[in-house]
């Protein structure tokens, strides 16, 4: 249309920088001020020239209102012949797209542009302006790290991509809401919340939420198909962040965030655990409480041994044997293995007799207690033992009864009733020792 170093007015063209069905995009210089800017003309050579014009005029307008750091600054415009031409601020750096096509990018760097672009949506939506293109192709990196939105409000080149019917909404068709894909008249600033929920979901998951081979195709989708969980294509994003997504890409605008910036103070708010995280800090978190339970388990477990070991038969010196050492009855006192055969099978009679002459042979002591066998009184007369000579002594040696005497007994509560038993004190004895008559 114009060429390189022809004069438009007061601006030189230096080089073309793109072209659509609109027209085409040239780097120009003020030739008074020597400032570098960036030209649009629309071109009124086709069958939409008057529509597109009256668009183009009122959107001039609207984007030279604005006066963000975020937004492309509109510095004046002018007709050549029978051409419209915009000239506005030239930017240096690339487009978001020319980004998306390396792949995704991190978390933090993708808030970092999508934020910029809901703080510029803010400011336009208090004044009244609907972008209605958001997309990376309208989105600005500059050099400096600044981000830009270009083309605000204005209808984009068609691609295969893109809407080319006469009347129909004017967006890209993988950015666009479905109230818009559907023509609706009464657009607000929650279709512009819809296409940057669609950037930021490109922007993590590295791909589009909806795919088609045409426009059509990608159009239903955004009506009736739920987007894939980010998540689920990248794990290196948070559930929280995935989640306010999703909620940024609700199909009716009732169910979106209202307005950029309550998407704008969601997304500064998010958690940035990647999603992959997660599970690793919930089995740390669960170490402790397990932790606690196994050592209690094994304090309850050492207690039983010790107590086990402490009142196994055999230890005189147990707890539980002290405990039990209470006054017994005469018929639970085993006799000494020491004690003559004639004694330990003597009759219960006899037994008293033998008591009581151990408690007067051998006193109480002071501080030991005195068994129950001890206290016993005979409530029979007793009959004098007969002495037995050796020979009768001798078979009953081999008695059960004293083959049993001899066996030394093994419960410790025994042993300690036969220590605080004075009758069961050892004692030297022998046959002769019998009471004689």
């Amino acid at each position: 249309m114009f060429q390189v170093g022809q004069s438009l007015g007061d601006y030189a063209i230096l080089q073309e920088l793109g072209k659509g069905g609109f027209g085409q995009v040239y780097k120009v210089e003020h030739t008074i001020t020597g400032r570098r800017e960036a030209m649009k003309v629309l071109s009124a050579g086709n069958s939409d020239a008057t529509e597109q014009i009256e668009r183009f005029l009122r959107e001039i307008r609207l984007q030279a209102s604005l006066n963000h750091p975020n937004i492309a600054l509109v510095h004046t415009a002018f007709w050549v012949n029978d051409d419209l031409a915009l000239v506005c601020e030239l930017l240096e750096g690339r487009s978001l797209q020319r980004l998306l096509d390396e792949g995704p990018v991190s978390q933090e760097r993708a808030i970092g542009v999508i934020a910029q672009v809901l703080d510029a949506l803010s400011y336009a939506h208090a004044r009244g302006i609907v972008h209605r293109d958001i997309s990376p192709g309208n989105i600005f990196l500059t050099e400096g790290g600044i981000v830009k939105i270009i083309d605000f409000g204005l209808a984009k080149a068609a691609t295969d991509l893109r809407l080319t019917r006469e009347g129909a909404p004017v967006g890209a068709a993988h950015y666009m809401s479905p109230e818009q894909i559907r023509g609706a008249r009464d657009l607000d600033a929650r279709t512009d919340v819809y296409s940057c929920g669609v950037v930021l979901y490109e922007l993590l998951a590295g791909k589009k939420p909806f795919e088609g081979d045409d426009a059509f195709t990608i159009m239903k989708a955004h009506i009736e198909q739920a987007p894939p969980s980010p998540v689920a294509a990248n794990p290196q994003i948070s559930q929280e962040l995935s989640a306010i997504l999703l909620r940024a890409l609700a199909k009716r605008p009732e169910e979106r965030f209202q307005s950029a910036d309550a998407f704008l103070q969601a997304i500064k708010n998010a958690s940035m655990v990647p999603a992959t995280a997660s599970a690793p800090r919930s089995r740390r978190s669960l170490g402790r409480p397990v932790l606690i339970a196994a050592c209690a388990t094994l304090a309850i477990l050492i207690g039983i041994l010790v107590a086990a070991v402490v009142t196994r038969p055999g230890n005189a010196q147990s707890p539980s044997a002290k405990s039990f050492a209470v006054p017994a009855p005469p018929a639970a006192v085993t006799p000494d293995a020491e004690v003559p055969p004639r004694e330990a099978a003597a009759t219960p009679s006899v037994a008293t007799k033998t008591a009581r002459k151990a408690k007067t042979r051998q006193p109480s002591i002071p501080g030991k207690p005195i068994s129950g066998a001890a206290l016993v009184e005979p409530t029979e007369p007793e009959s004098p033992a007969q002495p037995e000579s050796k020979e009768q002594q001798a078979p009953d040696t081999a008695t059960p009864a004293n083959a049993a005497a001899e066996v030394k007994p093994r419960n410790p509560v025994v042993k300690v009733l036969k220590r605080m038993n004075p009758f069961q004190q050892k004692r030297s004895t022998s046959p002769n020792d019998e009471p004689k008559n």
